[in-house]
């Protein structure tokens, strides 16, 4: 009941449904005062324009109060799930009984205030009531197919809206969970790359216990966050570097091509960190114990492209097979953009040596 209640006082149904009724009387005035003026004039002259205003605002003052009625019980109808032939009986019923019921209505008008001289018989309440039978029938079924289109169109809105908002519980859900799975995963690999570190030089080694900890700060700060600023991005990545050049000293050089207008476009968080640890541990080799890495962010039409190129190991022939961090990233990605990104891994020659380069692109949030 409480969904009947609410329904039937939905004043934008109700403005309409008035909206129509003004028109139909307009309509329904203009077309009798023409008919009595060109055929009746008689008529016309004895009920004069006054009256005739009078006459049909009345009469479509009741027929809007048999409307109101006959939406209440429509509502009803949609509440209790009532079968459609059921309702189409019914109101096929109520549509003949507003023919009728208007029929008597205008003529008590006529004998009470213009004097009419047709006796209200239920004769005479049925000839009237099959004359305007068509248009009454036609007012009736119109408005009551608004009232079901709307509520219908309502309905399903609120269909839509509830999926929209299960799927974004479900989108939050998924995108939390792979971010919960990747900063364990970073962590464990810093503190591998720490503990390493312990046997070679112990001071290098608080200092980059230090750095862990200003890193994971700024990780756990923006753990429930979809989205942050490139800028952000860029300094937990600093950060992680600072620990990575502290095992690998000059051995590591890392370069940044970035537009300083791209600072502030949103990313998803957590986004290069993976994808540079994966440069910088396949990237060394016996054959590669320096590495060169540079970084260039671009924009192309309303897309953002990363790309990570090293001068490290290339490559292997066969099919690549990706870290926990990358599959992580690769699936945030998906989720967050419904597959709209691109993502490849590949090796380019470069004059006399092979670059691996990796590259990354998405809409601009």
């Amino acid at each position: 009941m409480k969904l009947l209640k609410n329904s039937f006082v939905d004043k934008t149904l109700l403005k309409f449904i008035l909206y129509v009724f003004i028109a139909a009387y307009l309509i329904d005035f203009l077309g009798s005062s023409l008919y009595y003026y060109f055929n009746d004039i008689k008529t016309f002259e004895a009920i004069n324009f006054k009256g005739l205003v009078l006459k049909y605002l009345i009469t479509y003052s009741f027929k809007f109060l048999f409307i109101i009625t006959s939406i209440y019980l429509t509502i009803s109808l949609i509440s209790l799930k009532k079968r459609r032939v059921q309702s189409f009986i019914i109101h096929t019923l109520l549509a003949f009984l507003l023919s009728f019921y208007t029929s008597a209505i205008v003529m008590l008008m006529e004998e009470q205030l213009f004097n009419g001289t047709v006796k209200i018989t239920f004769e005479s309440v049925w000839i009237r009531g099959l004359s305007g039978l068509n248009y009454n029938f036609f007012v009736y079924i119109a408005i009551m197919g608004i009232v079901y289109a709307y509520y219908y169109l309502k309905k399903q809105q609120s269909v839509l809206i509830t999926q929209e908002r299960l799927k974004t519980q479900l989108l939050d859900t998924k995108i939390n969970a792979l971010q919960s799975q990747l900063q364990p995963h970073f962590l464990f690999n810093a503190l591998n790359d720490i503990s390493s570190l312990m046997d070679i030089d112990v001071k290098k080694s608080q200092n980059a216990i230090v750095d862990l900890s200003d890193l994971l700060r700024s990780t756990l700060n923006i753990k429930d966050q979809k989205h942050i600023e490139l800028k952000d991005e860029l300094s937990i990545l600093n950060k992680y570097l600072d620990i990575e050049k502290i095992r690998f000293a000059e051995k590591l050089n890392f370069n940044k091509i970035i537009d300083n207008h791209l600072l502030n476009t949103k990313i998803p968080p957590l986004l290069l960190q993976p994808f540079i640890e994966n440069t910088i541990k396949h990237g060394f080799s016996y054959h590669h114990n320096t590495l060169e890495v540079t970084l260039k962010i671009s924009t192309i039409k309303d897309h953002i492209i990363f790309e990570i190129t090293n001068n490290g190991q290339p490559l292997a022939e066969e099919e690549i097979i990706y870290g926990n961090g990358i599959r992580n990233v690769l699936e945030r990605l998906d989720s967050l953009y419904d597959g709209n990104y691109f993502f490849e891994m590949n090796n380019i020659e470069n004059e006399n040596s092979t670059l691996v380069q990796t590259t990354i692109k998405i809409p601009i949030s």
